[in-house]
Order: C-alpha cells, then sequence, then structure tokens
C-alpha cells in the first residue's frame, strides 16, 4: 500500500500504549498506514506521494477538546467582544456598544460577550442605568466570560418580562438594589432564562457554528465535545448536523445533550425520543445526557461543603434537589445514555457521586464511563469515590492561568485540589482535558502550558502540586478524550489504523521550555486525512494545493 502523505524526520509522539515518540507517518486516505522510523516509511513511497519534512518539529495526534461550547463560542463572533486590547474601561466598551446600536435596527437585540470587570480599570459591572443611555430602543445583554451572569437594559428586561415583582427562578438571582429597583444584574439561571429571548436566528447560529469549527482548526482542535448553549437544545443538534452534512464544521463533534436553558427539559426530551449516547456516525455522535448542577468557579457561585474563603456565609448556588438530580439522571441512565454534570464545587460533585452511585445500584451497567464536567474542587475523598465508580473528568487547567488569583481569593487552600491532574492521573482516573472557550481561553497549547506549571498568568503558584508532564498533558488533550466518548479505538493516538487526525507544532515541544509553552503554534492541521489549515503559505505544505515529492 502506498502513502499520500508522507510525514518524516519529526518528533512523533503516537500518545500509544508505551508513549512512544517516532520518526515518521504514512497516511492513506483518512488513515494512518505506519509509524515509524523515516527510512521505514520509503516503502510507503510511490512517485504521486506527498513528503512533509518535519525538520524535527512536533507531529502529535489531533486535539480532542473534551468540554467546548461550539455554538456560543460561534455565535459571540457576532457580537460585540469585551476581550477586544483598546477595551481598558467601561466607557471603551460602551463606545462599542454605541457603535453596534446604530448599525442594528430599533428592536433587534444588540449583545455582547467575554466582559469581565476585573479587566477594565473601573473593576465593576455595568448597570441597568448605564445601558439604559446607550439604548432604550434596542435591548441589550452584556453576558460575563463565566456565561453564568449578564448585564441588561430596560428593554431587554421588558422582552423577558421582568420585572421588580418578578420572583427570583430557581438556581438564579435577579439583583436588585436596596430600594428594590432592578439592577440589570442577571445571575446563573435569572441569565439563561433572559437569553431565551436573546437567541440568534437559525441562519446566525449556523453561519457562527462554521466560524467556530474554522478558529477550532486554526488551534489544532480536531475534535470537540460539544457542552451545549442555550435556547432549545434538540434545534441546535439538527442545526449543527446540517451544518456537518454540509461541509460547514469540519471538526467531528461528540454533542451533549445538554442546554444552558432548562437542560433538564432538554435531557427528558431526548431520553423519551429514544436516541441514545453513540449514535451517528466518527463526523458527528450523541454524547451524555448534561444537566447543570452548580455555578461558576470565577463567579462565584459554585456550590461548596464549605464557605468561600472571601466569604464564609456564601456556599453557592445549586440548581437541583438531590432527589431532582437522582430522577432526571437516572432515567437517562435506565435508558442507556452516558451520564455527566456541570459540577464545580466539592458539595455539587458530591451530589452527582450520589447520584450516580444509585443510579448504578439500581441498573448496574459495565463500562459506562459516567462523566463530570470540570470537576473543579475534587477533594481526596471524592477522588477515591471518582476512581471506584468509574467515573471520567473533565477538567480545565486553562483556568488556573485566567483566574488563579482569584482562586486563591475565593478558595484558599482548596486550590491544591482543584481541576487536580496529578492526583487525577496518579489514582488512574480518567482526565480528558477541555478549553471550556469562550468561557475562556481557547488555545490548547496555552491548556497544557497551564497544566504542566500552575501559575497564574501573572506568574503566581495555584496549587503547584497538581502539574504534571508535558507528555501527560498532551494525552489528557488527546487519547483521554477519545476514551470519554467511548473513541479510543480509532482516534486520539497516532496508530495504524486509526484515523488520520494529525497536528504539527512549530517546534519540538519536548524540548521546549517548560515556562515558554503557552508561546509555541500549530503549524498545520489534518483531519480526516486532508490538510485543512497552514500556517505558513510559503511552507513545503500549503492547504488544499499539491505537493511537491
Amino acid at each position: 500500500m502506498k502513502a499520500d502523505y508522507i510525514f518524516n524526520n519529526g518528533e512523533v509522539i503516537t500518545i500509544d500504549n508505551q508513549n512512544r515518540v517516532a520518526e515518521a507517518v504514512a497516511v492513506k486516505g483518512n488513515k494512518i498506514i505506519a509509524v515509524g522510523t523515516t527510512e521505514e516509511m520509503e516503502d510507503f513511497r510511490s512517485a504521486s506521494t506527498t513528503t512533509i519534512d518535519l525538520e524535527g518539529k512536533t507531529l502529535m495526534p489531533g486535539i480532542i477538546d473534551a468540554h467546548i461550547h461550539l455554538t456560543i463560542y460561534g455565535t459571540n463572533l457576532l457580537g460585540v467582544s469585551c476581550i477586544e486590547p483598546h477595551i481598558q474601561t467601561m466607557e471603551d466598551l460602551f463606545i462599542d456598544l454605541r457603535k453596534k446600536v446604530q448599525e442594528t435596527p430599533k428592536g433587534q437585540w444588540v449583545r455582547a460577550w467575554g466582559f469581565k470587570e476585573s479587566n477594565l480599570k473601573e473593576n465593576c459591572y455595568p448597570t441597568r442605568k448605564e445601558l439604559d443611555e446607550i439604548s432604550k430602543d434596542h435591548p441589550i445583554v452584556i453576558i460575563r466570560t463565566c456565561n453564568h451572569t449578564s448585564y441588561v437594559n430596560s428593554k431587554a428586561l421588558e422582552i423577558a418580562k421582568i420585572d421588580e415583582n418578578t420572583p427570583d427562578p430557581e438556581g438564579g438571582i435577579i439583583e436588585k438594589n436596596e430600594d428594590g429597583s432592578l439592577t440589570g444584574r442577571m445571575i446563573e439561571n435569572a441569565h439563561m432564562q433572559v437569553f431565551q429571548y436573546a437567541s440568534y436566528s437559525n441562519e446566525e447560529i449556523r453561519k457562527g457554528m462554521q466560524m467556530a469549527s474554522d478558529e477550532f482548526i486554526k488551534a489544532g482542535i480536531t475534535s470537540i465535545h460539544d457542552a451545549g448553549g442555550y435556547g432549545d437544545g434538540a434545534e441546535i443538534i439538527r442545526i449543527m448536523q446540517q451544518a456537518i452534512n454540509g461541509g460547514e464544521i469540519k471538526v467531528r463533534v461528540y454533542a451533549m445533550i445538554g442546554s444552558l436553558t432548562n437542560s433538564h427539559e432538554f435531557v427528558e426530551k431526548m431520553v423519551h425520543a429514544g436516541p441514545i449516547t453513540g449514535l451517528g456516525n466518527e463526523y458527528f455522535k450523541i454524547g451524555p445526557a448534561k444537566l447543570f448542577t452548580d455555578g461558576s468557579s470565577v463567579g462565584p457561585t459554585i456550590a461548596t461543603r464549605e464557605g468561600y474563603t472571601h466569604n464564609p456565609d456564601d456556599r453557592g448556588i445549586i440548581y437541583y434537589s438531590q432527589d431532582e438530580l437522582n430522577r432526571i439522571l437516572g432515567k437517562a441512565h435506565e435508558k442507556g445514555f452516558q451520564l455527566t454534570a456541570h459540577a464545580q464545587g466539592d458539595r455539587a460533585i458530591e451530589m452527582l457521586l450520589d447520584c450516580y452511585e444509585l443510579a448504578l445500584t439500581k441498573h448496574p451497567r459495565e463500562d459506562h464511563r459516567h462523566r463530570i464536567e470540570h470537576a473543579g474542587i475534587s477533594s481526596p475523598d471524592l477522588q477515591e469515590r471518582m476512581k471506584k465508580l468509574g467515573v471520567v473528568v473533565t477538567p480545565n487547567p486553562v483556568f488556573m492561568y485566567a483566574n488563579g488569583d482569584r482562586y486563591l481569593e475565593y478558595y484558599g487552600e482548596r486550590v491544591d485540589y482543584m481541576y487536580a491532574a496529578r492526583d487525577f492521573i496518579d489514582k488512574e482516573i480518567v482526565a480528558a482535558f477541555g478549553s471550556d472557550a469562550p468561557v475562556t481561553y481557547l488555545d490548547p497549547l496555552l491548556g497544557i502550558h497551564a497544566s504542566v506549571n500552575r501559575e497564574s498568568n501573572d506568574g503566581q503558584p495555584v496549587g503547584k502540586n497538581q502539574r504534571i508532564e508535558i507528555m501527560e498533558a498532551i494525552r489528557a488533550y488527546t487519547w483521554n478524550g477519545a476514551y470519554a466518548s467511548f473513541e479510543e479505538d480509532i482516534k486520539g493516538s497516532i496508530e495504524p489504523g486509526k484515523l488520520a487526525d494529525l497536528v504539527v507544532l512549530n517546534s519540538s515541544i519536548l524540548k521546549e521550555e517548560k515556562n515558554r509553552i503557552k508561546d509555541m503554534k500549530v503549524e498545520m492541521t489534518m483531519i480526516d486525512g486532508e490538510i485543512l489549515y497552514s500556517s505558513n503559505e510559503s511552507s513545503v505544505y500549503e492547504v488544499n494545493e499539491v505537493f511537491l515529492n
């Protein structure tokens, strides 16, 4: 068999069961056909084979981001970005909002995303009154970076049918001033409910999905586990499948049955409908049934067993009672779904483990691979239960880089077992890393950097005891992600017979200084044997071009 592509003279990180580092790889069609030395690949060369000299650079399996929000990431690109470098003050943000108002027809939504008060000189959030001054004719919503809080104007509240007499929804807060007037700040489930009215059109969603897919590929991401978005989850799944079939989404998708809005309704609808985890093909599959149990780690609104370090009276928000959690996810387990839930605080994680234990007692199942999304404060006793139950966790190491200083303030010594990568590996708990983008940075190389160094973006150590090695971090972003979706037999490592989803970096990651991994770049991304991204137009590999031998 002759190869379509041969990559040689490289640092080929295979992530096989021995973590072998090879030199060369041969690809035929959409599959890897050989791995070995440059000399050995000569047997697979023909006159039509494209040869790529890696010149010592890293070739590794395509990144599998085990927790990311495709729809939210994509539709965010259609709104006002609060993370642009020029936005240093509240007025900078207001200027961009006014520009957006001017180009938006009256009555239509003006949306902004990525807001983080600590990024602004004022270190505060916008009020309803300030947003009313920008426009009373346009509903305005500014979404905090965590996607658990938003800030809205009076028009948005009017459309959402919320006033001073509206009670807080279960698991949410409609914030009020001392005089009872609304501040415009909507927290947790209150935010989720408002955003039902601020949702995008199907055409906008599909356009956003394509834009997001393109960004993921540039970052070296070849597969994603989509953690859901706002609005009608079933409709989002339908649009996603259409976009995949139409070639607009090119990353492989494992779609969680979850929504940021009333997640239990979507789960119950899908349980009743019939399809279960695993339905689909290598491009799109139905994933686990997913609920939200608590809030945001940087809110902070996560559910903790002890009060926050900076506010001992606050232990966060719980979305469901134990009985509700047991009923909703227990039924999904009975019907054959893989289960998962957003669980950040130790109280939320404990409730989820109680739920899994009960479900597995009532209806035993081997190799269920039930998951915990984020698994934020994973204390040692919870880790032992995870191991015993065979749970897969999806921590987000980049959170420590983005939010480490806040975590130290909010949780104190508990940072020593937040996103506990070292402990998970030592206890043989499979941890599949995810970015949670757009909640924080998309870049998986930054995620690897964060897991290896465990420092905040200002260099402050945050739970150094949880540092892991580079090879371990790469495995968590590749093979472990494949395992978390029951797909380790077809992807996640560079081995003959597996899908040709590959990434080339701009240098050797194993030889790079650990504190400089974040400065590395993706140079090429291949999915299904096709090169979809090349960073260097003058390089030997050109996207969709005929290669020279």
